[in-house]
C-alpha cells in the first residue's frame, strides 16, 4: 500500500503526484479531442472599439470549398441565441447584430471542414462598419457627452451601471467629521491578462435526436456553465454534460461562458455534427476576460497619536463582467474602526 506523507503544517513542502503524465507527454487538452465526423469553428472579431454593423455579406466565404456554414448574429437571432445571460445577471451578445461594442467582438463565425479552411474563409467576410466614438477610460465614460455604449438596454442614457455600498456609513462618516487628521491615496491598480497556456475552447457534440449535448472545454466552473447554457439553450440541465479535462491553466480566465462556446454548440445542434472551436493566442489577450484594471482613491480619518478611527475608499473597475468595453462601474466601501 503506498504509503502518505505526512504533512507538518504550514510551509511544509508537499510533493507534487500530477506531474508525471505532463512531463510525458500525456495530459488531456481540450484540442487533443477529436470525434467522428468533426468540423471546425474559426470567429470574426471586430477591428473597432465602437461602431454600428451596417451590414454583413458571408456570400464569398459560403462559396468556398470546404466551408459548411457562415453563422451571423441575425441567424441566431432567429432561433432566439443572439444574446445570452451572464454570471453577473447581465446580458451579453452571442454574435453582435446591431453594432460592436469593443474590439475584437464576435461578429460572425465559420463553420468548416478544417481549421484552415475556416480561418481562410473568414477573410471572406465582408462588413459594413460605420465607425463610432469609441471610449478608452472610465474618467470619459462618467463625462455627460459620452457616447452610450449598452444602446441594447432600454432606457439606458449614460454609461454608469451600479453602485455598491458596505459598512457602516453613519459611524464612518462621525470618524471622519471627529479625525484629527485625515490622508488620502489616489491609486491604479492596472489590468493584467491571466494568459493561461492553454487558450479557451471547446468540442460541442449536440445529438439532434436526443437533445443530450456533450460539451469538453476548457472551464474552471462547468457547473454555472452548465446552467447558463439551459438557460441559453432552453435545454434541461440534465441534458447538458460538461466536461473539463485538463485545461492548461485558469487564473479566473476561463469562469466565464464565451460566445464562442454557444455558437460552437447551436452550429452543432444546427449541423448535426461536433464543432471544436479553439480560440489563438491573439483572441486570447484581446477577448477573454482581463483582471483589475481599478482607479481606487481611499481615505483614512486618524487621532493625532496615529491610531486609525475610520477608512472609506471607492473604485471604478474599467471593466463590466458583461463586456471587456471600458465601464464605469462604481463602488463604495464604508466601514469604521476604533
Amino acid at each position: 500500500m503506498a504509503q502518505t506523507e505526512e504533512i507538518r503544517g504550514i510551509g511544509h513542502r508537499v510533493r507534487r503526484v500530477e506531474d508525471d503524465r505532463f512531463i510525458r507527454g500525456k495530459g488531456t487538452y481540450v484540442d487533443d479531442v477529436k470525434l467522428p465526423g468533426m468540423l471546425h469553428m474559426a470567429i470574426l472579431r471586430s477591428p473597432y472599439a465602437h461602431a454600428i454593423i451596417r451590414g454583413i455579406d458571408t456570400s464569398r466565404a459560403e462559396a468556398h470549398p470546404g466551408v459548411v456554414a457562415v453563422v451571423t448574429g441575425e441567424l441566431l437571432a432567429q432561433h432566439n441565441l443572439a444574446w445570452m445571460p451572464t454570471l453577473s445577471y447581465d446580458t451579453q451578445a452571442v454574435l453582435a447584430t446591431d453594432k460592436v461594442r469593443f474590439q475584437g467582438q464576435e461578429v460572425a463565425a465559420v463553420i468548416a471542414e478544417d481549421p484552415y479552411t475556416a480561418k481562410d474563409a473568414l477573410e471572406l467576410i465582408e462588413v459594413d462598419y460605420e465607425p463610432l466614438e469609441p471610449i478608452v477610460t472610465p474618467q470619459r465614460a462618467l463625462e455627460p457627452d459620452a457616447p452610450v455604449i449598452r444602446t441594447d438596454k432600454e432606457g439606458k442614457t449614460d454609461n454608469h451601471i451600479y453602485d455598491w455600498e458596505t459598512g457602516d456609513k453613519e459611524a464612518t462618516d462621525r470618524a471622519f467629521a471627529e479625525a484629527d487628521r485625515i490622508v488620502a491615496l489616489d491609486t491604479h491598480y492596472p489590468r493584467c491578462h491571466p494568459a493561461p497556456l492553454e487558450t479557451c475552447g471547446c468540442v460541442a457534440d449536440v445529438n439532434p435526436a436526443t437533445g443530450q449535448a456533450t460539451i469538453w472545454m476548457t472551464s474552471q466552473a462547468p457547473h454555472a456553465i452548465r446552467t447558463v447554457f439551459a438557460l441559453v439553450a432552453g435545454l434541461p440541465e440534465e441534458k447538458i454534460r460538461i466536461i473539463s479535462p485538463d485545461i492548461g491553466g485558469g487564473f479566473g480566465n476561463k469562469v466565464p461562458v464565451y460566445p464562442g462556446y454557444v455558437v460552437a454548440t447551436a452550429a452543432s445542434l444546427l449541423l448535426g455534427r461536433p464543432v471544436k472551436w479553439i480560440e489563438d493566442r491573439t483572441e486570447n489577450l484581446i477577448s477573454t476576460g482581463f483582471a483589475r484594471d481599478f482607479h481606487m482613491h481611499g481615505e483614512l480619518a486618524l487621532k493625532a497619536d496615529g491610531t486609525m478611527t475610520g477608512l472609506r475608499s471607492r473604485s471604478s473597475p474599467t471593466r463590466a463582467p458583461s463586456t471587456p468595453t471600458p465601464s464605469p462601474q462604481s463602488s463604495r466601501w464604508a466601514c469604521s474602526a476604533s
